[in-house]
């Protein structure tokens, strides 16, 4: 259980440093804000989907 907690920890971690990179990059594209504000949330929804998707098994939900 332990150790599943831990890979979960680190999953946020990865994920979160390549969201930060991805939206960070989307910041420096020459395009209007709402296109630039959609892209951001995009990024952060599949993100979350990431996390749930790694953090699911450890609540005993089969994926």
């Amino acid at each position: 259980m332990v150790e599943g907690l831990i890979m979960l920890l680190l999953a946020i971690f990865v994920v979160g440093i390549v969201a930060a990179v991805v939206i960070y990059c989307i910041d420096l594209l020459p395009l209007p804000p709402q296109f630039k504000q959609i892209l951001r949330i995009l990024v952060l929804l599949i993100a979350v989907l990431v996390v749930l998707l790694k953090a699911l098994p450890l609540l005993g939900v089969a994926v």
